[in-house]
């Protein structure tokens, strides 16, 4: 049983509204997850100054551009979030970026060709309405690892506890060698975040200020739980 990475997931407008307590608020986190998504004006400017000061929290960061098609909160223009990406990875390389597997298949291309050589991609996939299925879940994981990325995460809906497991056993059938991280979303699968971990999934999220998914905790909330459940 492997206690999984704990991501702290922070969505701001800009770097002005970063909060002042921040270091603290993710010190019980393994990793700070930057949704690029929630930028308003010109993230190709906005995007590296966030970086900047949320790296001196003393956390690796993951870089999530969303895509509005799987739940972001910005339009992108056409070519802006390889531009965003640059701007930051000019700066420095930041370690993880998240990209959608079956939405954003060109920027998945690009960013697996032109990421710096330390960064690890995540090939993600999200299903806000239904669960999925098993049989999908290993067609995406299959196309996730012939594309290369390095992990792949599968957030899906559940109708219940039933779906719920579905999704934990899955996860504890491919393996557990670390590719995968997975996440039951909706008040129906907040425990997954808790215990799918223990079947194998790499990472769990949590915010720190407000939620960026459907029944997702707080740091404050999970990371005491993990503690107890994962012990030290």
């Amino acid at each position: 049983m492997s206690r999984p990475k704990l991501i702290a997931s922070l969505a701001v407008p800009g770097p002005e509204s970063l909060p002042d307590d921040g270091p603290q608020r993710v010190a019980p986190a393994d990793l700070v997850e930057v949704r690029l998504d929630a930028l308003q004006g010109d993230a190709v400017t906005q995007a590296p100054a966030l970086c900047r000061q949320v790296a001196q929290w003393d956390r690796p960061l993951l870089l999530t551009p969303r895509s509005p098609g799987e739940g972001g909160m910005r339009r992108w223009e056409t070519g802006e979030r390889e531009a965003v990406l640059a701007a930051v990875w000019a700066e420095q390389a930041a370690p993880f970026l998240d990209v959608e597997l079956r939405d954003s298949p060109e920027l998945l291309a690009w960013a697996l060709a032109e990421r710096p050589a330390e960064v690890e991609v995540i090939a993600s996939f999200h299903d806000f309405q239904a669960f999925p299925g098993e049989e999908r879940l290993c067609q995406l994981e299959e196309e996730a690892r012939n594309a290369g990325a390095n992990r792949f995460k599968a957030a899906v809906a559940v109708a219940g506890p039933e779906e719920t497991a579905r999704l934990a056993c899955w996860t504890r059938e491919q393996g557990g060698d670390g590719f995968l991280a997975t996440m039951a979303l909706g008040k129906a699968g907040s425990l997954s975040r808790l215990m799918n971990g223990m079947f194998g999934s790499w990472a769990c999220y949590a915010h720190i200020e407000e939620a960026t998914a459907p029944g997702q905790l707080a740091v404050a909330e999970l990371a005491p739980l993990l503690e107890r459940f994962y012990g030290g």
